[in-house]
């Protein structure tokens, strides 16, 4: 078998399955391909990796400035393969950008044809995170276990770019582990009651998990510990009560002497945790005193992206009576990998599938609407990337694959509406009797079952026989496939099924407002999508005037009229009314407003701080703005307590991964504080949680980086000049 001796491995955001996939690759010679944005990241990596696996050769290699430009990633990956000499190689796609990996693997594919290198399709990794598993493209084979050996949280901290203030355990809890109480006092006698019963606290959680993990090799455990401040080397920006390391997993531990602390520093803690460890660290809360019943629900109902996957709430008594084994606390905070991925079988033996047959060509031009072409897309997590996906290509015919965790309800009519819209511009938004008599709902389909979002193949199987049923028409239809939206494997499965059928294969790039097809390049955008947005909002209502017609732009309109009395402690009501009318004022197309309809009830509006409060919409561009308040009640009726700088901050990353996982590129983030107070901190904190590097220019207001806010210093009567810009055009 000609097994390879190099791999590429693509570089995301989140820099630790490139750490993981390089160590498990057996590959002597490792290029990790980044971006110019994600670079230092990759250098990172490379560093870890030569450190602890000694590789012959590591070198780290850009696409260039823009992650989704399809040309130079295949340009980049083909030099790669030249340099090699031609020679087979690993690819791992799990990082980098959706156009970053289908490129990579459809160049893999080419320059590596299953007729003169049967094992090609094992060649082609994909990180499994809940199995721990590098699964190939191979769908027979059980895939690779993930290696990590070496790894330390200085390792996963470093890569993340984290580093300790002090990499030792603080005295005072050092002296307790070591000496108990006794040792404690003898050496601060002075220590305030409170202080010692956190240190206490402290002390005995890291005892205890200490003493059941030391003699396991593969476990780590310290104790407090601080984050460096990037942007103040002597100063701290995060820290953690004790952490623990299994494997690669990381789970950061607080220790608190009150249970109603938990609710409120569970969103700040997990911010922190992921942002020093990655998207997949957890959190363990250990509060003193009796359990809390209810106390974990708590939590999640005040956050509801805090699930117990990934926060965990034990009380101190708890912790030492139930988990009194290495066992029982890998059981509990680090289970196993789960069953090998559906399809996968462990014999050595099975027979790879027979070679695909020679596609047709792709068509001379690429096919506009008057071609009436018929388009196969995907249904992600965000909707709004299939909505635009028929606006684009006005298709005659839609099939739309979604995945076991895709929402199907009101999808079906909603892209009938936006293809009504596109072929009717100036016509009013149909109704779904008018969208029924004339045809529009049947021109849009889902599949009978939906698709395995982690197996490329399987998608490119289902999409490709259906390609192969449309074509069986005289004359046949030219073919579509929109890679957009869906997972990484879905898009993929797409542009494959494109490949082996002739068809054309496209993503939309909503920075440039532009369609680039794969074999015909980029192509513009007729007009702007028309998006239900009610159906990519879900949990927002329209705010329209008292009087009838009284739309967005209203001088009369004011969310503060909307909102309950308790809302207005959560948020700040005057920031945002101020924010909302002067972006709309400046707008000079249509600008729909929406406010986060939990604001109008007493006890859900308490997690309104976690959403954008008004998101505005233009065409198919959303505007969230957030403004979580200074005080807050974390109960109906409860007292208002002061916000720290880190749960401001975490409040308004929440928001934004918020809207982020509804509009994706096609939506960004405004966050509003009031002058005073430590806000320049606050906003220094947001910029950490989010990579974000600090603005040298005026902020402006940009689409492209879902997942990195806009924090404007404000007042309601002294807005930034940002609140001028027309959206409209941009």
């Amino acid at each position: 078998m000609d097994s390879p001796r190099a791999a590429a491995v693509l570089v995301g955001r989140n820099p630790t399955p490139a750490l993981l996939s390089a160590l498990t690759l057996p590959a002597d010679h490792l290029a990790l391909v980044a971006s110019d944005g994600t670079r230092h990241l990759a250098r990172r990596v490379a560093a870890a990796v030569e450190r602890l696996a000694s590789p012959e050769s590591v070198r780290v290699v850009s696409v260039g400035p823009d992650p989704h430009d399809f040309g130079a990633v295949t340009d980049t990956m083909a030099a790669l393969h030249r340099a090699g000499g031609g020679e087979p190689w690993f690819l791992d796609y799990t990082g980098g950008t959706k156009v970053m990996s289908v490129a990579a693997a459809l160049l893999h594919e080419r320059v590596l044809p299953e007729d003169r290198h049967p094992h090609t399709r094992r060649w082609r990794h994909y990180l499994d995170a809940a199995r721990d598993t590098l699964r190939t493209f191979d769908g027979s084979h059980p895939g690779r276990p993930v290696v990590s050996d070496g790894v330390d949280l200085c390792t996963l901290a470093g890569i993340h770019g984290a580093r300790w203030l002090e990499d030792r355990d603080p005295e005072p809890v050092r002296l307790f582990v070591q000496g108990g109480r006794q040792a404690l006092q003898a050496r601060f006698p002075d220590l305030s009651p409170a202080v010692r019963r956190g240190v206490v606290a402290e002390g005995r959680v890291l005892s205890h998990l200490l003493r059941h993990t030391r003699r396991h090799s593969d476990t780590e455990v310290i104790g407090a510990r601080q984050v460096a401040d990037p942007r103040h080397p002597d100063g701290s920006i995060a820290d953690f009560d004790a952490i623990v390391r299994y494997r690669h997993r990381v789970l950061c531990v607080e220790a608190k002497t009150r249970p109603e602390d938990v609710v409120a520093r569970a969103g700040w803690t997990v911010a922190k945790a992921r942002r020093v460890f990655g998207t997949a660290a957890q959190v363990l809360f250990v509060h003193t005193g009796p359990s809390v019943p209810g106390l974990r629900e708590r939590v999640t109902a005040y956050n509801p992206a805090l699930s117990a996957r990934n926060v965990h709430v034990w009380s101190l008594d708890d912790l030492l009576s139930r988990l009194t084994s290495f066992e029982e606390i890998r059981r509990a905070f680090f289970p196993g990998p789960g069953a090998p991925a559906p399809g996968a079988r462990t014999g050595s033996g099975s027979v790879p599938p027979p070679p695909e047959p020679a596609a047709p060509p792709p068509p001379e031009h690429h096919p506009g609407p008057g071609d009436r072409p018929v388009l196969v897309t995907s249904l992600g997590g965000s909707r709004l990337g299939t909505l635009t996906a028929v606006h684009a290509h006005r298709p005659a015919g839609t099939l739309i694959l979604p995945s076991r965790q895709s929402v199907r309800d009101g999808v079906r009519e909603s892209a009938a509406r936006t293809l009504h819209a596109a072929e009717h511009p100036g016509a009013p938004p149909a109704d779904a009797a008018r969208l029924r008599e004339a045809g529009y709902r049947d021109r849009v389909r889902f599949t009978p079952d939906p698709v395995d979002g982690f197996d490329a193949d399987a998608v490119a199987a289902v999409a490709r026989d259906w390609i192969i049923r449309e074509r069986d028409t005289d004359p046949p239809p030219p073919v579509i496939a929109d890679i957009t939206t869906g997972t990484k494997a879905m898009s993929l499965g797409l542009a494959l099924a494109a490949r082996r059928s002739g068809a054309c294969a496209t993503y939309q790039l909503a920075r440039r407002r532009a369609v680039v097809c794969l074999t015909h390049g980029a192509l513009p955008l007729r007009g702007r999508a028309r998006v239900d947005w009610s159906l990519v909002l879900p949990g927002y209502t329209p705010l329209t005037g008292d009087r009838p017609g009284e739309g967005a732009g209203s001088p009369s309109l004011s969310l503060d009229d909307r909102v309950c009395r308790a809302a207005r402690t959560q948020v700040d009501t005057g920031l945002l009314d101020a924010a909302r009318a002067a972006l709309v004022r400046a707008a000079g197309g249509r600008a729909g407003v929406w406010m986060d309809a939990s604001l109008t009830d007493p006890e859900e509006c308490l997690t309104a701080q976690e959403r954008p409060s008004l998101v505005l919409t233009f065409d198919d561009r959303a505007v969230g703005l957030t403004a979580p308040g200074r005080y807050r009640r974390r109960t109906p009726g409860g007292r208002a307590h002061e916000v720290g700088r880190g749960a401001w901050a975490q409040s308004v990353f929440a928001a934004t991964v918020h809207l982020g996982t509804r509009c994706d590129v096609a939506g960004t983030v405004i966050a509003l504080a009031r002058p005073g107070g430590d806000v320049g901190r606050a906003v220094e904190l947001v910029d950490w949680i989010a990579h974000a590097e600090p603005e040298r220019e005026p902020g402006r207001i940009t689409f492209g980086e879902p997942l990195r806010p806009l924090v404007a210093v404000a007042s309601p009567d002294a807005l930034p000049p940002l609140f001028d810009t027309d959206v409209s055009l941009l």
